[in-house]
């Protein structure tokens, strides 16, 4: 409310919106800030915002549901309107009506003081232009401010937008990397699955051939068993199940210490056989395997590329066996071969070449006869193995020394036609002379 002594002027701008720059017309007051503006302006200015706006004059926040009629000030603008229309606006000092406007001291002036010293060369306008200045001017920095608002957003959407493509670009990336490592580790899967199903159905095969061979194997064991029924009760059994499956053979056989119709055979390494990377002992009862070929002999009886040796003795009839001091660790075979067998290039080492035998490779205790080469039953290593070759029932066994357990039979067949030697690889193997009981 204006004060006693209050000029014209000064009562004028009290009763005076700030927005529009007339009277108050229905005044609102903010009252966080306690500023006041005609309903319509700030309804005009805040815009369609039912929750909160700025404030026109010093831009604070208010709620709108603060805001609160003034009646107070609505009667004081209708009392100043009355005091100003009945002494109007004039000049304090000419007492002249106010029409002019001094730019220079920001203040409205009569024509008598637009001829005065006091406002020689200042800028005067009409007051009514004066205010439609003033009204442009707010407006302009208005807008000014709402350009660089305006700037400053658009700048900072650009930023935004620019850090969402960055982002958008490295997470592209990171899935199509990803993708491709899934691509990569289910190829590397589905073929270690490939490998695996081909390698359950080979073993399911290998193991079905094996049941088949095994069931005709008892099949024609349990023919023959039948027919040996038949036969006197004193004549010892003797049925075969063939090659590459364990014979059925007395207890005798199975029990060899109590065994005495087989005699014992001194056997020794026969040098000329042996390969160059042999290494016999003086005595010719045990081998090595050397670390280089040796400078020997070429000559017919000579393997030159498996490592074999065999014995001097050659057993064409008769019962023999002798004992072999084998090795735990390496690759070793031990067994007996025809005396014609093949010397040079690589010969096979199976039965159908002439060779009977078993041996330990791979960690593990074989028979050597293909396709299977079937294990041995052993429940721990194998130190000593006896040789029984059976020249009357063409057949030769193998037997654990230590245990007496039977290990492998083969039958020999038609191969008695011509002598059997002894026969051996490496690693270390010693034979032991054997003396009868």
């Amino acid at each position: 409310m204006a004060a006693p002594g209050t000029t014209v002027h000064e009562l004028c701008e009290e009763a005076t919106c700030s927005i529009c720059l007339d009277y108050f017309m229905d005044p609102l007051m903010v009252a966080e800030c306690g500023h006041n503006f005609c309903r319509a302006c700030l309804s005009q200015y805040s815009g369609e915002s039912d929750v909160q706006a700025s404030c026109p004059q010093c831009r604070g926040t208010f709620q709108k549901r603060n805001l609160r009629p003034n009646r107070q000030l609505a009667n004081f603008v209708e009392i100043a309107r009355k005091l100003i229309g009945q002494g109007g606006q004039v000049c304090e000092k000419h007492q002249e009506p106010l029409k002019l406007f001094c730019r220079d001291h920001e203040a409205p002036i009569c024509v008598v003081c637009d001829r005065a010293k006091e406002h020689k060369d200042h800028q005067v306008v009409p007051l009514e232009e004066d205010q439609i200045l003033s009204r442009l001017d707010m407006l302009r920095k208005e807008r000014e401010k709402i350009l660089a608002y305006k700037a400053d957003t658009e700048k900072e959407n650009q930023d935004l937008l620019k850090l969402t493509e960055k982002e958008r670009q490295r997470t592209v990336d990171l899935f199509r990397q990803l993708h491709q490592f899934l691509a990569i580790q289910e190829e590397l899967l589905l073929a270690q699955m490939d490998e695996v199903k081909q390698g359950i159905a080979k073993k399911r095969e290998e193991h079905m051939a094996v049941l088949t061979w095994e069931i005709s194997s008892l099949e024609s064991l349990i023919q023959e068993l039948e027919e040996k029924c038949q036969q006197p009760a004193g004549e010892l059994v003797q049925v075969r199940r063939g090659r590459g499956v364990m014979l059925l053979v007395d207890p005798a056989c199975r029990l060899f210490p109590l065994f005495t119709r087989f005699s014992t055979a001194n056997v020794t390494l026969d040098p000329i056989t042996a390969h160059p990377q042999l290494i016999l002992s003086k005595d010719c009862k045990s081998i090595s395997w050397g670390v280089s070929c040796q400078d020997l002999p070429k000559n017919p009886e000579r393997f030159d590329v498996r490592p074999f040796v065999l014995g001097r003795e050659g057993f064409a009839a008769g019962r023999h066996f002798w004992e072999v001091t084998v090795g735990r660790e390496g690759i070793w075979a031990v067994g007996v071969a025809r005396k014609s067998v093949r010397r040079k290039g690589p010969v096979e080492f199976a039965p159908d070449e002439g060779i009977w035998a078993v041996g330990r490779w791979n960690g593990q205790y074989r028979s050597i006869d293909p396709p299977l080469d079937p294990l041995l039953p052993l429940s721990g290593d194998l130190r000593r193995i006896r040789v029984n070759l059976n020249c009357a029932e063409s057949q030769v066994c193998f037997f654990n020394a230590d245990t007496g357990d039977h290990l492998y039979t083969f039958p020999v067949g038609s191969s008695f036609g011509e002598a059997l030697k002894e026969g051996y690889t490496p690693s270390k193997i010693v034979i032991k002379r054997i003396k009868p009981d």
